[in-house]
């Protein structure tokens, strides 16, 4: 016996929306049903996880599989080269690792991410931080704060954290700009020409750190692998590059989105501005929740018959975790649509869940709180300025890139 709904909608895949980004085609997902099977634009099925008690439970249960698989759901059509090409990098990739060898590649990774770590970059990030708004200020107003602060912060705190020297980080902020840029401001080739340059740069990162060893993230990444067979040069150069930009276009999206919306919202901000120690974490989480519906939809596959509120994914059948909708489940947050700081969300999806968590989640934290802290305190009349060049509405991330606001 099945609750399951068999659909011939697409998996959803619609350009994102403002300043609420759902996508319509998730309108279609049945609400209450545990899952619901669709067919992708690649022609290959899956099923549709939505619940937020479902996605927990399924991204938790080491019988589903992130590494290729015969039948792993594709969700766009794609030539035979490429996913070759996917296959081969993956082995090099800690996000398309299963354990144990994924527990072992995290473990070497994990102490540079730790709290205790993200807290000591709490002074250079405020100094950073500090650095962009003093730039602001002489300027005058209005600015984009998307290249004022969004996009160059998490660039120079990257940056920071894997011991690239000042003199060489044009070299990543430039092209790390460009690949997380929307496909109206960058063609097909800029982006794979800049994500060259940056595999290039990567690559003589690797045999620098290689040579000369630093006390940094990517340094002590580097010289824990070493003491391994899991990587050869190419593999570290595949992890120092997914090292380094898994969570670049994450935090330049939060801070974008989280001040629009403080602004959209300004009662709200009215009572963080009173009691930012109070409201602050819960603020963070919120922005977190309210926009996790804007990032990658999680594929995995089934390595064993599972059985979840009476419908069984058999062996060999994808998943697609939407956990954007997870984080608008009405049966786990009152009034899931509306942007409330005041709710307690720090069980978001945002970060994902299980042994896949992302790494970068406390630094992502430490950057939104202090940027949001020093923003409106520094600007207390900040507010959006009309503009003949609105907002851009994207079919990719990040779904904001131009954020005009004045003081």
């Amino acid at each position: 016996m099945t609750d399951a709904m068999e659909m011939p909608a697409t998996c959803p895949v619609a350009p994102r929306g403002w300043p609420n980004p759902l996508l319509p085609e998730y309108g279609q997902v049945p609400a209450g049903r545990p899952l619901t099977r669709v067919t992708m634009p690649s022609g290959s099925t899956a099923w549709l996880v939505s619940r937020h008690d479902h996605i927990q439970r399924l991204l938790a249960d080491d019988r589903f599989s992130v590494e290729p698989h015969p039948t792993f759901p594709i969700r766009f059509p794609a030539p035979q080269e490429l996913l070759d090409m996917i296959a081969r990098d993956s082995k090099n990739l800690l996000v398309t690792m299963d354990p144990p060898r994924h527990t072992r590649v995290r473990q070497m990774a994990l102490p540079d991410f730790t709290i205790k770590a993200s807290e000591k970059l709490r002074p250079r990030v405020q100094e950073l931080i500090d650095r962009y708004l003093d730039r602001m200020e002489e300027a005058g107003g209005p600015t984009d704060l998307v290249q004022a602060l969004a996009l160059p912060l998490p660039a120079q705190v990257i940056c920071e954290m894997a011991g690239i020297p000042e003199a060489e980080r044009d070299v990543f902020t430039r092209n790390a700009a460009i690949m997380v840029g929307t496909r109206h401001s960058y063609t097909m080739d800029e982006k794979m020409a800049a994500n060259d340059e940056l595999m290039k740069y990567f690559a003589a990162l690797v045999t620098e750190k290689q040579q000369n060893p630093t006390d940094d993230m990517l340094g002590n990444f580097i010289t824990r692998a070493g003491r391994t067979d899991e990587f050869d040069h190419h593999g570290l150069t595949l992890m120092t590059k997914m090292l380094l930009l898994a969570g670049y276009e994450f935090i330049v999206n939060r801070i974008a989105l989280g001040t629009q919306t403080l602004l959209d919202h300004p009662e709200q901000l009215k009572a963080l501005q009173a009691d930012p120690a109070g409201l602050m974490p819960k603020t963070v989480n919120e922005v977190l929740r309210h926009f996790s519906i804007v990032d990658e939809i999680i594929a995995r596959v089934a390595l064993a018959d599972v059985e979840i509120d009476g419908v069984t994914i058999k062996e060999g059948e994808g998943i697609l975790v939407l956990k954007g909708l997870g984080d608008r489940d009405p049966d786990k947050y009152t009034d899931p649509d509306a942007f409330d700081i005041h709710r307690d969300a720090r069980d978001h999806l945002a970060f994902g869940y299980g042994v896949h968590q992302c790494l970068g989640q406390h630094v992502a934290r430490l950057m939104m709180e202090l940027c949001f802290t020093s923003l409106f305190a520094r600007f207390p009349g900040l507010h959006v300025v009309e503009s003949d060049e609105p907002i851009e509405l994207v079919d990719g991330l990040p779904p904001v890139h131009k954020l005009v606001v004045g003081w």
